[in-house]
């Protein structure tokens, strides 16, 4: 607590004090308007009498030997138990969690297929990666070459094609 709130308590509880000791002084001037008198208890000695002939009447020890059974026997049970009980571990797939494992096994799928495609796209860059770097070096040095087969390719791919395998049955057959 701060300083300010602790003066500000202080002077409250003066304040409260010094009303206390004007109302005391207010009550001491007063007389006393009856004196006290004393209540006188009802006789009830016949009811003791009677709770006592009662209480003789019936075996509380027996009540008190049947509680002492009981907690001997838990006491006993307690004491059988082992200090760790052995727990057993049953993992298993519920109809609620079938739809979650389906999802994770389809998951698993589209990552092995992604991973394989990017790997085939992978290879296949570094191909035509090379055919360009061979394709730009063939441009350099043979310029009319490169213009006729961009000539021939671009007025029509198809007959262009059929042309490349006719020329590479001539030249891989031996004459």
């Amino acid at each position: 607590m701060k300083q300010e709130e602790l003066e500000e308590r202080l002077l409250d509880m003066e304040r409260v004090l010094a009303l206390q000791g004007k109302r005391l002084e207010k009550l001491e001037e007063k007389p006393a308007l009856n004196p006290p008198q004393i209540a006188q208890a009802p006789d009830c000695s016949s009811q003791f009498k009677e709770l006592k002939t009662l209480l003789k009447r019936h075996d509380l020890s027996v009540q008190a030997l049947q509680i002492y059974a009981l907690i001997a026997s838990i006491q006993e049970t307690v004491t059988k138990l082992p200090k760790v009980l052995p727990v057993r571990h049953h993992h298993h797939f519920e109809d609620r969690s079938r739809g979650f494992v389906i999802g994770g096994i389809l998951c698993l799928l589209t990552a092995a297929v992604s991973v394989g495609m990017c790997f085939s796209l992978f290879r296949e860059n570094g191909m035509l990666e090379e055919t360009d770097i061979k394709y730009r070096m063939i441009r350099q040095t043979f310029q009319e070459a490169a213009i006729w087969a961009d000539s021939v390719y671009y007025s029509n791919p198809e007959e262009a094609e059929q042309k490349v395998r006719l020329l590479e049955v001539q030249v891989s057959t031996p004459q």
